[in-house]
């Protein structure tokens, strides 16, 4: 991210990276201008009254996406856009070289797209090997660029393909980064791949524990440093990963982006007959999704809670329909969308969950604890060659990243390229029935988690409204 002050033309511009691996925040009530890399650097400016359409876009999604902020004033910049501010030029010539300048009252710039990994023509390879050369070449490159440090380098190692790939790239290139896993709970369903990993490729090898007793004694510093409404539990694992890395290493590889780039998900099985049922049942009325087109019929089957319960939480505060925050998200991250329906789905999947809510979660538990996280699988290059590629070299019937696991079928064992997709969540239910029972039972006055606890809406759900009550009272958040 970065911000530019053009004084000739008295604009200041403000840009954020292709893939979003830093977020950028900021407060503009047209009248006064600040911007910084977290929303509690500009608590100054705020009076801290929540946004009720970016409140149920989290509903909807755990997270809340660019250009949407909790806060009212604020917005966040989407990833691979840039947005200009004119300064109203005012008094002498000397002045209007004022490092604070006077912005244009009422002025609502737009933002506006810089980077976009293009839906380009199908590469055209005269064999497989030429394929499974370039894609080791691209991602070879990757990794390479992301060695360059004059500090150690870590390895988050999770025992998956993505993560995995890069620990093999790591040490063809002749590095031999320690690898750390963590274990959450005493849940070994990762471990055993992991540690096959390390073991074959000879790094070092660290298990993180993350215990009840540790979630229980972070979960403030983890509300404090998460200064957004955010539901994904794992970033709890994400923050331990931190302390455990904290006064030994500045800079830790991740495979995060290989999912996206390469068709990791379940949902991208059998995709295109998927995405016609479920759009034919939105049109129906059976399910979400109806006037925001096949990539808003995609977000909406995922949501965490539907419309009509998100109208009920929200009835009291004013949000949105549906469909009114998704096309202001989907305008904003969303240029011309493939014809394929696989295409389509990576893309959502890169421009919404990815950008606003994987980079966010790692970036903010390293960031606490002066960490630098990089992911190869999220270089630009790896990504623009990615979306040209066959859909059938992504993604067949139930088999998911097919070029990347053939790639590296001779690097890495079998059990661990073929392993099925485990995600990285905690075990919620158990938390918030254990360590986390009194900051529970401090949530009950909060009317969404009574009425939550009355309906019997249980795991994530449960988990969704309590993140969001227990972050609304940290920050002091109102309506």
């Amino acid at each position: 991210i970065f911000a530019l002050w053009d004084s000739v033309r008295q604009e200041l511009t403000l840009a954020r990276d292709r893939a979003g691996e830093k977020p950028l925040v900021y407060f503009w009530n047209g009248e006064t201008l600040a911007f910084a890399s977290e929303m509690k650097a500009l608590a100054e400016f705020h009076d801290r009254r929540l946004d009720p359409t970016a409140v149920d876009a989290y509903l909807a999604l755990g997270y809340i996406p660019a250009p949407l902020a909790a806060i009212k004033n604020c917005r966040k910049l989407p990833a691979g856009h840039l947005i200009r501010f004119r300064s109203v030029a005012h008094g002498t010539p000397e002045e209007i070289g004022n490092p604070v300048p006077k912005f244009a009252i009422g002025q609502v710039p737009q933002p506006e797209r810089w980077w976009i990994a293009p839906n380009g023509a199908e590469q055209k390879y005269r064999s497989n090997e030429a394929l499974v050369d370039d894609l080791r070449a691209r991602v070879g490159e990757a990794v390479r660029i992301r060695l360059r440090a004059d500090v150690l380098i870590a390895l988050s190692l999770s025992g998956g393909v993505d993560s995995s790939v890069i620990a093999a790239e790591c040490v063809r290139q002749g590095a031999q980064p320690e690898a750390f896993t963590v274990r959450i709970d005493g849940d070994e369903t990762d471990l055993p791949y992991a540690r096959q990993v390390a073991s074959g490729l000879g790094l070092k090898h660290t298990v993180v524990d993350l215990s009840a007793k540790q979630v229980a004694s972070h979960f403030n510093d983890v509300l404090f440093h998460y200064d957004e409404p955010f539901a994904d539990s794992s970033s709890l694992a994400c923050f331990a990963l931190g302390e455990a890395l904290s006064g030994r290493y500045r800079v830790v590889l991740d495979g995060d982006g290989g999912d996206e780039a390469f068709g990791g998900y379940r949902h991208y099985e059998y995709i295109g007959v998927k995405q016609t049922l479920k759009a034919a049942a939105a049109a129906a009325g059976f399910c979400d999704g109806v006037g925001s087109g096949r990539a808003g019929v995609y977000v909406q089957s995922k949501s965490l809670f539907r419309a009509s319960d998100r109208k009920r939480l929200m009835a009291d505060h004013g949000g949105q329909v549906a469909e009114d925050w998704l096309r202001e998200v989907l305008s904003s991250s969303f240029g011309e969308m493939s014809a394929h329906a696989l295409q389509r789905a990576l893309r959502t999947d890169r421009e919404l969950a990815l950008a606003n809510g994987l980079t966010y979660k790692m970036d903010i538990a390293l960031s606490a604890f002066g960490i630098e996280g990089r992911a190869p699988l999220l270089d630009h290059a790896v990504l623009e060659w990615g979306q040209t590629l066959p859909a059938r070299e992504l993604v067949r019937g139930r088999e998911k990243k097919v070029l990347l696991r053939r790639a590296y079928a001779d690097d890495l064992p079998h059990e661990v390229l073929h392993r099925p997709k485990h995600g990285f969540g905690a075990p919620v239910d158990r938390w918030m029935d254990g360590p986390l029972q009194k900051s529970v039972e401090e949530m009950v006055p909060c009317p969404w988690f009574a009425e939550a606890a009355q309906c019997g809406v249980s795991g994530q759900r449960q988990w969704t409204l309590f993140a969001f009550s227990a972050w609304a009272e940290r920050w002091g958040a109102r309506w």
